[in-house]
């Protein structure tokens, strides 16, 4: 061994790097598990957005992913997860390359979700809900109404359970403030207390009997989280 490549006992070995293992290896293990954590991030949004969204198997763990503000940060999370894998293998022209065309694919796939599902919400944007409250249970347990309050009220039907589910299909439509815009005939107008839903009870396992507070009354017939019917109150300005 020459004096050139005598190892200096005083100099302090580099606690992130392990003496078995050559940077270069340390660098891809990190960079592999980076992009596998955040590919894996991304399938799980992109599974939980179209279960709530196109299909009737509406878990209401998933549900929350209908709004942009919820799912945005953890696909941001995931891109960031992308690059830095991609400044870590930088030093192999192969894992670099993968890496930012996975980045660029999930900048793409952000911009575009994003933008769909903004356009979603000004269409319909009473499907983008903000918390939940419920309403009535039925006997057993498994089964209950609850409110979504929204730009309108929309109550459905819900499952118990840690696979709960919940109904596309509004039991009840109301309005989401206490007045409404009423015509008086030409070009006026007057708020006149709006029509909502005053009481909710089931009666039994499959059916629900729904009061208003003009006094009218229904009874719905509920199949799982599907009503025969929806009463419509939403359009009660007239």
């Amino acid at each position: 061994m020459t004096a050139d490549q005598t190892i200096d006992p005083w100099t302090p070995a580099d606690p992130w790097i392990p003496a078995s293992s050559p940077p270069g290896r340390v660098r891809r293990r990190a960079a592999l598990t980076l992009v596998v954590l955040s590919v894996a991030t991304l399938v799980i949004v992109t599974v939980g957005l179209a279960v709530v969204r196109y299909t009737s198997w509406r878990f209401v763990g998933f549900i929350p992913m209908e709004l942009p503000g919820r799912w945005a940060p953890t696909v941001a999370a995931a891109f960031a997860g992308l690059a830095a894998a991609a400044l870590l293998g930088l030093r192999n022209r192969t894992a670099a390359k993968a890496a930012a065309a996975l980045s660029t694919i999930v900048l793409f796939y952000t911009g575009c979700v994003g933008g769909a599902a903004n356009i979603v919400a000004k269409v319909d944007r009473d499907v983008v809900h903000s918390g939940t409250t419920v309403v009535a249970t039925a006997p057993g347990g498994d089964l209950q109404l609850v409110l979504h309050y929204a730009y309108a009220r929309h109550y459905r039907l819900r499952t118990t359970g840690w696979l709960g589910r919940e109904g596309q299909t509004d039991v009840v439509c109301a309005s989401g403030s206490a007045t409404v815009r009423k015509s008086t005939g030409g070009s006026g107008h007057e708020d006149v207390p709006a029509v909502l839903l005053a009481s909710a009870r089931f009666t039994d396992a499959t059916h629900l009997s729904l009061v208003a507070t003009d006094g009218r009354t229904w009874t719905v017939t509920v199949n799982d989280v599907n009503p025969d019917r929806t009463i419509n109150l939403c359009d009660s300005s007239f």
